[in-house]
């Protein structure tokens, strides 16, 4: 006969949150495993001779991944030995950040054991009556403290791994050390200004110990924190989520919609065509001066263009922002299997080959949009000087070409010849330039 092992949460802290089926189950056990006795409102269980508890093993693990399976064999154990039913007590609802529960679970199908979990009041029900918020209707997110501190680890390379938005309330558990409030404290700062004042909540529905006060995102890792520590995030308001690219995009549709800007409203892909250019040249003349704060106006500006198109497009039917998103997103994970995939690539002309390859089966098997281009490759609006150049150290100009009369000739010649001293046409003839316009200046005055 299998035997017979009940998991049940404890609730946050209240015995009087109990549910009646897991008093029930803690009434009939014969054994009963603690994860810990370091929670409120468990002297009726601490002094309990049925009780066998996990704290000893807290001591001898570096880390909870060492930690977990240890407990889970220790349950299965009591209750493999057991001529009763077992439960297994956690603090607040099993399902609820209760990372041992997923190791008893599988540890206890692999053995063959029948067992069942029930249901429980949790941190996040007492927290969110706290807060005075509805999870439902805020469309609250809920975050581990824990986990979203580690991300921290992957800076400066952790873009993208915070999926959370400034624009719904946010509720983080487990926030139990201080270096777990900086680490939430720098992940958070990606989407949030360091003076949004978040609630601290602490001991939440837990008799005569509940706290709770704000201080701003900045000062989190200087509150006292326990493991009974969790922590609010209000939402800012809808057009004040500024570090969401979701905002944008909602900002450029609120422009276009009706009643929105008269400008904004009479433009087409047409009329912004330039646009694109020019911000381009914005952008480069800001990296070419070296100057960071420039930069990111720049590129700002040029996102704005991005998600402007997108909304003509959407209103016209054609693609969203989102397609464009998932459109680069997939083709990038595709021409980086070395990656993302099983495929080697040790240097960066392998990495090449690698792409050109993958382009060519994009294009063979058709998976790939074929473009009209020039007929040297390049983009038909790619400006002149740069195509040639581009175009000159593929196909050099013969020497019948010389002693032509034809200006066209004449500027291709000379192009072809700034390329044979290694240099670049485009900069030799900025630089022509920058000394004319000085030198007329100069004159002017």
């Amino acid at each position: 006969m299998t035997a017979a092992l009940t998991i049940v949460g404890l609730g946050p802290g209240d015995p009087g949150l109990r549910t009646v089926a897991t008093q029930r189950a803690l009434d009939g056990a014969s054994r009963i495993v603690l994860r810990t006795t370091i929670h409120p409102g468990l002297d009726d269980l601490t002094s309990d001779q049925r009780v066998v508890a996990c704290d000893d093993l807290y001591e001898t693990c570096d880390n909870f991944d060492d930690l977990y399976p240890k407990i889970a064999k220790r349950v299965c154990a009591v209750t493999e030995q057991s001529d009763g039913p077992v439960v297994y007590a956690v603090p607040g609802h099993p399902r609820f950040g209760e990372r041992s529960v997923r190791y008893v679970l599988d540890l206890a199908g692999e053995r063959g054991l029948d067992v069942t979990a029930l249901d429980a009041v949790s941190a996040i029900d007492v927290i969110v009556t706290a807060a005075g918020a509805d999870p439902m209707a805020d469309e609250v997110q809920l975050l581990d403290g824990a986990a979203l501190s580690a991300l921290e680890d992957e800076d400066p390379f952790a873009g993208g791994l915070l999926a959370a938005s400034p624009s719904r309330p946010m509720l983080i558990s487990q926030v139990y050390n201080r270096e777990i409030a900086s680490g939430v404290k720098l992940m958070l700062g990606r989407i949030l200004p360091e003076d949004h004042l978040v609630t601290v909540v602490r001991a939440a529905g837990v008799p005569g110990q509940q706290s709770i006060f704000e201080c701003p995102l900045y000062a989190l890792d200087r509150q006292d924190v326990d493991h009974l520590t969790s922590v609010w995030v209000a939402a800012r308001p809808e057009l004040e989520a500024y570090r969401d690219p979701r905002t944008l995009q909602h900002i450029v549709a609120r422009l276009r919609a009706p009643g929105g800007c008269p400008w904004d409203r009479k433009q087409t892909h047409a009329t912004l065509r330039d646009a694109v250019i020019s911000e381009a040249y914005e952008v480069v003349d800001a990296i070419d001066a070296d100057d960071p704060a420039n930069l990111a106006e720049e590129l700002g500006d040029q996102f704005l263009l991005v998600a402007m198109h997108a909304q003509l497009a959407e209103e016209a039917g054609t693609f969203t922002l989102e397609d464009v998103f998932e459109g680069i997103s997939r083709k990038i994970i595709r021409r980086h299997p070395h990656v993302f995939g099983d495929r080697e690539a040790k240097t960066a002309d392998d990495v090449v080959k690698t792409w050109n390859e993958i382009k060519a089966e994009e294009k063979a098997t058709g998976a790939a949009p074929k473009r009209e281009k020039a007929v040297d490759g390049q983009p038909h609006a790619m400006p002149a000087l740069t195509r040639a150049a581009h175009a000159l150290r593929k196909h050099p100009l013969s020497p019948s070409n010389n002693g032509q009369t034809d200006a066209g000739d004449q500027l291709l010649a000379s192009i072809a010849a700034i390329l044979a001293h290694g240099d670049d046409p485009e900069a030799v003839l900025r630089a022509a330039l920058e000394r004319h316009v000085t030198r007329s200046a100069k004159r002017s005055h």
